[in-house]
């Protein structure tokens, strides 16, 4: 137990929590999560209630704030929709790309590009292939409810 306690005066692990803290912070403002800032702060500060370590106040407002409210959690960039409309879109710009490619003459670049388009392409088109209702998974034509 005294060795817990003297690596929580350590002042090196309170530079590396601070700087832990700072990073977390300007996480929170880019995500533009002021709630995450604020339970951050907050358990902190109820922290300082109940301890006389300020390494291990900020900790526990790490903790509370990432763990358990759940401010670091990843979030998927997939969005539901219309798929045959995003395959079209995204198929419309690759094409785009492949042709500014090959105007630059980077032809490698161009071709992997119209194959790219011609994939998402033919995705859409199997994807219309599906009953209204259903949804495509591993190739096949699945209802919500039987997955």
């Amino acid at each position: 137990m005294m060795k817990f306690d003297k690596l929580l005066k350590n002042k090196y692990l309170h530079y590396a929590a601070v700087a832990l803290m700072v990073i977390n912070v300007l996480g929170y403002v880019a995500m533009g999560s002021i709630e995450c800032i604020l339970v951050l702060g907050g358990a902190a500060y109820l922290a300082q209630h109940f301890t006389k370590n300020r390494t291990a106040d900020i900790f526990i407002g790490l903790f509370v704030a990432n763990i358990l409210f759940g401010c670091g959690r990843l979030r998927e960039g997939f969005k539901e929709g219309n798929v045959e409309e995003q395959a079209k879109k995204t198929a419309a710009v690759a094409r785009t790309k492949a042709k500014e490619h090959s105007a630059n003459g980077e032809h490698d670049k161009a071709a992997t590009m119209a194959k790219a388009a011609a994939v998402v392409s033919e995705a859409g088109e199997v994807a219309k292939k599906c009953a209204e209702g259903e949804k495509m998974v591993n190739g096949q034509c699945v209802k919500p409810g039987a997955m």
